[in-house]
């Protein structure tokens, strides 16, 4: 679970400074790039929790 948290605190740091880069140059690229960062941050979350949840299947059976 530490991992989790981990990845959702990069994924806040890495949007925080590409809104900010948005914010003072006005570049659509920026906001592209937080786009994608947060849905490759979230996809990476979403495994490693289903990943977790086989884990704890696995040891209840």
């Amino acid at each position: 679970m530490l991992g989790v948290r981990l990845l959702l605190v990069l994924v806040g740091i890495f949007l925080v400074i590409s809104l900010l880069g948005y914010a003072v140059s006005r570049d659509p690229r920026w906001l592209r790039f937080a786009g994608l960062g947060l849905k490759g941050g979230l996809a990476l979350i979403l495994l490693i929790l289903l990943v977790y949840l086989a884990e704890r299947l696995v040891m209840v059976v």
